[in-house]
């Protein structure tokens, strides 16, 4: 079925409560080796023993 095009329906406004990824991901790299740290409970970087900027 095909609608003209005045009886379409409005195309909305996009919601900007939409959720997904944080936009920043660099308080969870680590700062010396660049290790994506997916343990957000440990206190050191498990590839270089660094300490982690919480």
């Amino acid at each position: 079925m095909t609608t003209r095009r005045d009886e379409a329906q409005p195309v909305g406004e996009p919601d900007h409560d939409v959720g997904g990824d944080p936009v920043c991901w660099l308080d969870r790299v680590c700062p010396d080796c660049g290790l994506f740290l997916t343990d957000h409970a440990a206190s050191t970087c498990p590839r270089c023993g660094s300490a982690r900027d919480r």
